[in-house]
């Protein structure tokens, strides 16, 4: 990498690279917010989103093929909070409904590496897999010689939720945080506000089972630690939950 472009990844935070992009490339832009992709498991588009003036930021085992078919009928990407800021402009996006569903680190974590041991969505996820994971023999051994926190952004699945809902100074840029572990009331709150008739299907599921049956006193403290993010802001414990709400832009401890 030359000095000149090494100069501008350290000046420039992502997001800044991304609207210099759209300077450059409006037209792509402009398509990328009505075009479809067909996909067998169903087509990928934002086109919903600007008609019902909403934005559901898709984090990976988080139950959000289920959310995004079902008030949608079809996927996003798996963009983050601030790629959406670019993508529909400041103006757009500060007067948008913004959404999300996050999951216990530990069971996500779980769930993923299921996923992906078991082919994960397409021949690219599983031909990473066999390249990464080949060796890896049991949950244990991923967690204890493998992942470290590096590592976490060596695949999608990996990343901390945080990630997908910050920008690079941190700032919460959502309005409403959904959990998994209360998907079905959560839903029902989000619906009324973005497609009152639709109801929650569920697709996509990993094969596994109860991930605290899978867990150690070391992987335990090993992903606490790795998803330290995570657990303080959404408000997680390995086996419990200090339910969090947004306010003005901020996450405090939900009320009653």
């Amino acid at each position: 990498m030359s000095t000149l472009r090494k100069l501008y990844r350290r000046t420039l935070s992502n997001e800044s690279r991304y609207w210099l992009y759209k300077l450059r490339h409006p037209r792509q832009f402009e398509h990328l917010k009505t075009r479809v992709n067909e996909h067998p498991k169903g087509n990928f588009s934002l086109r919903g989103f600007a008609e019902r003036e909403a934005i559901f930021v898709h984090i990976t085992k988080s139950a959000g093929t289920s959310v995004a078919l079902s008030l949608f009928g079809e996927l996003p990407y798996h963009y983050t909070a601030w790629h959406y800021r670019v993508i529909f402009g400041r103006k757009d996006f500060e007067r948008f409904f913004k959404f999300t569903f996050v999951r216990n680190p530990w069971d996500r974590l779980y769930s993923a590496y299921q996923y992906l041991k078991n082919g994960g969505w397409d021949e690219k996820d599983k031909a990473w897999a066999q390249t990464h994971w080949s060796h890896i023999q049991s949950f244990d051994q991923f967690v204890l010689e493998w992942l470290t926190p590096e590592r976490l952004s060596s695949h999608l699945h990996l990343r901390p939720q945080s990630y997908f809902l910050k920008d690079s100074r941190g700032q919460l840029l959502i309005d409403y945080l959904g959990y998994f572990e209360h998907i079905a009331e959560d839903f029902a709150v989000i619906a009324q506000r973005v497609n009152p008739s639709a109801t929650l299907a569920h697709t996509n599921a990993s094969k596994r089972g109860d991930y605290r049956e899978v867990y150690s006193p070391e992987t335990i403290q090993k992903v606490g630690d790795l998803y330290r993010e995570d657990v303080e802001s959404f408000g997680y414990g390995f086996d419990s939950l200090n339910r969090q709400e947004v306010i003005n832009g901020k996450l405090v401890a939900a009320r009653g």
